[in-house]
């Protein structure tokens, strides 16, 4: 079967129950592609808002957006190995907060703060998946970074035990931690039950469609919609648009003395009229090439 050349960003719906990379195996195949990336990586037993980026779109995932939106559910009453419903219980407590004293806490929640990433993640320690380290019933501790919550929310409660909120957070947040650590400081144990990735940058839950679907569209070859051109996943990077013969120097690697010698940004969207051409950055008042997209 022969597939058009697809270059762009597609938003699917990652069902429950199976990995991130799962997914890109199944719309590898269904597209018969070989470059294939995404953004942010979701557990098994979450749900939402998954970025693939196809062919030259992969150029690009460090240049998404990084905030995103979660709704999750903490279950309070105990502790499990992963953090989440999939782990094993390993210490339970009495201790069950209410609905104001969790709504009170979120405050110590919000802003830049330290975070321990779970021990079941796939973060490095010496070089080894910290997953593999815990497997192996290993002690140790994961490394603290910083991270950014924007907003965090009490939305409802579900049962005596459960409680549903919702966040803005920067990436390399780990949900999971957050549930952990909002627990602690209540003076209890709790894991995440639920997890939806509702938004990555602009892209929320309008914007997505199921695996299923997507099948259904590329076998009767109505796929090309959902595929989202580069420039407008990255709307949000300054741009700059580029005469015929700068983009043809730029292309070529060199780099362009066309702004004022104060002129300094990290991240430029360069184009030839409507045309995403590459991505740049600005120093001392020079257009510096980055990468290139060849579509």
């Amino acid at each position: 079967m022969v597939i058009n050349k697809i270059d762009g960003w597609l938003f699917i719906d990652k069902p429950i129950g199976i990995s991130s990379f799962s997914v890109i195996r199944k719309i590898r195949k269904l597209l018969n592609i070989k470059k294939i990336g995404h953004a942010g990586t979701l557990d098994p037993f979450a749900t939402g808002v998954l970025g693939i980026a196809i062919g030259e779109a992969t150029k690009s995932i460090d240049y998404l957006n990084n905030k995103k939106e979660y709704e999750f559910n903490i279950t309070f009453g105990e502790s499990k190995t992963t953090e989440d419903l999939e782990g094993e219980t390993i210490d339970s407590t009495n201790k069950i907060p209410n609905k104001n004293e969790i709504k009170n806490i979120l405050k110590y929640f919000t802003g830049v703060i330290d975070q321990h990433p779970p021990k079941y993640s796939s973060v490095k320690i010496n070089g080894v998946r910290s997953y593999s380290l815990a497997r192996k019933d290993l002690d140790f501790q994961t490394k603290s970074r910083k991270i950014t919550i924007y907003e965090i929310r009490h939305i409802k409660q579900l049962n005596n035990f459960t409680h549903k909120l919702r966040v803005k957070c920067s990436s390399g947040t780990y949900i999971r931690s957050l549930g952990r650590d909002i627990a602690f400081r209540l003076n209890s144990l709790g894991y995440i039950s639920f997890l939806r990735r509702t938004k990555i940058s602009k892209i929320g839950e309008k914007s997505i469609i199921s695996l299923d679907k997507f099948s259904e569209l590329v076998h009767i070859g109505n796929h090309f919609k959902m595929v989202l051109p580069i420039e407008s996943v990255l709307d949000d990077i300054p741009a700059v648009y580029l005469n015929k013969d700068n983009a043809i120097r730029f292309r070529n690697g060199q780099v362009l003395n066309i702004f004022d010698l104060s002129c300094k940004v990290n991240s430029l969207l360069v184009l030839k009229e409507k045309k995403v051409i590459g991505l740049g950055k600005v120093e001392d008042g020079k257009l510096v090439p980055i990468r290139m997209f060849n579509i």
